[in-house]
């Protein structure tokens, strides 16, 4: 009886302040109430409606500010509606174990909504923060409570009294926003990793990490995730902290191999940027280990770093001209400057209205330019690539095909073709009388020479030290045979050109055609045999004419 009576006349006490004190709630403008004067409390969930007076009466010295707070916490706030409405309570609290609203009047006390943030059954969702909707079917005066329950409160919480309407109009915008941020992330991880598994390039799956792990760990922080998975005893929320650690050891390794640094082990970037990524996937194995409020300081230390080293290695690699830094450069400047500014508004040194949306925004864009830079990166790899494969089908010397490109070409051959089997004569005498060096300038004047002779008709290829294969295509037999006497001309005119030049030297050639084999393999045969059976005859030629014949 006794405990009913003191219950009795602290309600009266309350009501009476309220009457003097109690904050006006129109239906045409906000009301925001800057530190409401949080108290801690020790009050097990079930037992909160009949003891919250007493709790918050006996804890009387309020708290400037739940920021960097952990624990239960109850507030007062009196209120007096003049008219009936719906308004919107928001409490800009990032994570929430437990938060129930209590609304007192002359009749009593009584809840008037769970926002919990594993409550999905909430009457109000907005991202980033909680809110819950506060109906007055009739004019109404009395005292709004509210209770909270959390590992760690990340920021001063300030609670914001919004006419339903206004409130649609802001759910609609940070909402909407959000949930754009978070979806261009999750796709263009999906980009980089079907990049990762056409092209098994590390650098590709790390930028799907860097990506991927940001945009699920803002997913859970902004609670998509635990809209679709519920879970008992997990708060889905807090998981963003701890996913943070390994998004920016995949960040770090992304840069790492992005400008080649795996090429240059002992470089000073590289190895910050190793080490780096190496201490932030330990802190995110360690974080299992710790409090709540621990993983929340050490994923800002991991920022803070990130933040130096980023903008570091963006303006060194854009000074070296590195154009896969630009992306990287302008997508981190603005990465960093949200994480500067979503650091300073959780140590209370910054007031600004939703970070979050400042860092989601931000990580879009920086995500953006991430991709942009991965695909410079490709776009590198494929022209290193390109340039590879055509300097294995290229002879140095001469920049004529090869064998293995003269085989391809052969593959691709038509109904009608002509091969030319090419021999430089006297290559061994000049290479030993003249100098190697001489060899080669002969032989890059005859591939000269040849390829002016074949222009677009068909391709010179160098098969050996001193031999060369031209390829000729024709459209139909009469062309072909035409063909066959245009090349024998060209053949016999650089012959007598080479000799002028080079007197020791000469071509000797065989042509064979489609018409006389039934496939390219018998064209070369013949082809080389009649090359041979030329330069045999030119030998014993000149062995001839170079006999003195005895005196009689």
């Amino acid at each position: 009886m006794l405990r009913f009576i003191c219950l009795y006349s602290c309600l009266l006490i309350q009501i009476i302040f309220l009457k003097v004190q109690a904050q006006p709630l129109s239906l045409d403008q906000h009301t925001q109430i800057q530190a409401p004067g949080w108290r801690h409390v020790t009050l097990a969930p079930n037992s909160i409606e009949k003891q919250l007076i007493q709790s918050y009466s006996f804890h009387d010295t309020p708290l400037t500010t739940l920021a960097a707070e952990r624990g239960a916490a109850i507030a007062k706030i009196p209120l007096a509606a003049k008219d009936a409405g719906s308004w919107i309570v928001s409490l800009s609290v990032n994570y929430l174990d437990s938060g129930f609203a209590f609304w007192q009047d002359a009749s009593g006390i009584k809840k008037v909504a769970d926002f919990s943030q594993n409550h999905l059954a909430q009457t109000a969702i907005i991202m980033h923060s909680q809110a819950f909707k506060l109906t007055f079917t009739e004019p109404a005066n009395g005292t709004l409570w509210l209770y909270l329950h959390a590992k760690h409160y990340a920021k001063p919480v300030n609670v914001t009294i919004d006419p339903e309407n206004t409130f649609i109009h802001q759910q609609f915008l940070i909402n909407t926003l959000s949930i754009i941020a978070i979806t261009v992330m999750l796709t263009l991880a999906c980009m980089a990793l079907i990049l990762y598994f056409k092209t098994h390039y590390s650098v590709a799956l790390y930028c799907a990490g860097y990506i991927g792990l940001h945009g699920v760990g803002w997913a859970c922080a902004a609670g998509l995730f635990g809209a679709f998975f519920q879970f008992k005893h997990l708060n889905s929320h807090y998981l963003g902290m701890y996913i943070f650690s390994f998004a920016i050891a995949s960040a770090s390794a992304f840069a790492y191999y992005l400008f080649n640094f795996q090429r240059y082990p002992t470089t000073r970037l590289g190895l910050c940027l190793k080490y780096f990524a190496m201490f932030a996937i330990i802190c995110g194995f360690i974080n299992l280990l710790l409090p709540f409020h621990w993983v929340f300081y050490l994923a800002h230390l991991l920022a803070a770093i990130w933040v130096l080293l980023s903008l570091q290695l963006g303006f060194t690699m854009f000074g070296l001209k590195d154009f896969r830094a630009k992306y990287f450069l302008i997508g981190n400047l603005v990465y960093s400057v949200s994480l500067i500014v979503f650091i300073l508004s959780h140590l209370n040194i910054l007031v600004i209205s939703s970070p979050e949306l400042w860092v989601l925004t931000a990580l879009a864009i920086d995500c953006i330019c991430i991709l942009l830079s991965l695909s410079e990166w490709l776009k590198l790899k494929q022209h290193d690539y390109i340039q590879a494969l055509q300097q294995s089908r290229i002879d140095p010397l001469t920049k004529a095909g090869n064998r293995l490109q003269l085989q391809e070409n052969l593959d691709k051959l038509g109904e009608f073709y002509l091969i030319a089997f090419i021999d430089c004569d006297g290559i061994k005498s000049i290479n030993d009388q003249l100098g190697h060096s001489h060899g080669d300038a002969l032989l890059i004047e005859v591939t000269q020479l040849l390829k002016q002779a074949v222009g677009k008709q068909g391709e010179v290829y160098r098969t050996g030290g001193d031999e060369f294969i031209c390829l000729f295509t024709a459209t139909t037999a009469t062309e072909l045979k035409n063909l066959t006497q245009s090349v024998s001309r060209s053949l016999d005119h650089i012959h007598q050109q080479i000799i002028q030049a080079w007197p020791l030297s000469g071509v000797s050639y065989g042509l064979a055609n489609s018409a006389e084999c039934s496939n390219y393999s018998e064209c070369l045969t013949l082809a080389d045999e009649r090359m041979y059976n030329i330069k045999h005859a030119r030998k014993k030629t000149a062995v001839v004419s170079n006999v003195v014949p005895e005196k009689a």
